[in-house]
């Protein structure tokens, strides 16, 4: 299934499951926001083919949701502008809850982008995965990121002070969570 969105700024975008040719996309992205330096705590990119592969069969493997935002007018890598996944918790008696992570390129931010990829993402997992709860952290620093999160419906459960410690300076994690019901009968229509 696929989604195709047309962006403020007139470009469009296709908004489907992760393929493997996907893969080195979705990294080029990852190391991007790295290199930002201000919303995940990775300090080193990822670059060997074997941690790409690994992680795209473990996906697989684990049937996992990763919902890709793909240009199609851009050559690859750089026509994955964006993902979202929702992976498995490490526990048997939680495999109804998934654990959100999204990056999207610096270019697309707040071109609703990421909103379109989380609720894909959602829809899905309930759907293909029986997920009823979504997890997810964020930096507190990233506003941009938690006012979206709250938007759409996440809400805060607790904040772990001083969780990350980056460029001298300690940050904040703020964990939220969201009901799949409760999001699919608020306010956001069906987006299929």
């Amino acid at each position: 299934m696929k989604k195709v969105l047309e962006l403020k700024n007139g470009e469009t975008v296709i908004i489907r499951h992760l393929t493997k040719s996907d893969a080195e996309g979705v990294w080029h992205n990852f190391n991007e926001v790295i290199e930002e330096g201000i919303y995940l705590p990775v300090f080193l990119p990822v670059k060997t083919q074997l941690e790409k592969d690994t992680w795209y069969l473990n996906v697989k493997k684990e049937n996992e949701i990763c919902i890709v935002a793909e240009n199609p007018l851009l050559k690859a890598p750089n026509n994955i502008i964006g993902q979202c996944e929702i992976s498995n918790t490490n526990w048997d008696a939680a495999t109804h809850v998934g654990a959100l992570g999204i990056i999207v390129r610096k270019k697309y931010r707040d071109l609703s982008v990421g909103r379109t990829l989380i609720d894909f993402a959602i829809r899905e997992s309930k759907k293909l995965n029986n997920k009823e709860k979504i997890i997810l952290s964020s930096f507190s620093t990233n506003d941009r990121a938690l006012h979206l999160f709250k938007k759409i419906g996440f809400k805060v459960l607790g904040i772990r002070k001083k969780q990350f410690f980056m460029e001298s300076n300690y940050i904040d994690e703020v964990m939220m969570e969201l009901w799949i019901d409760d999001y699919l009968n608020e306010k956001n229509p069906k987006t299929e």
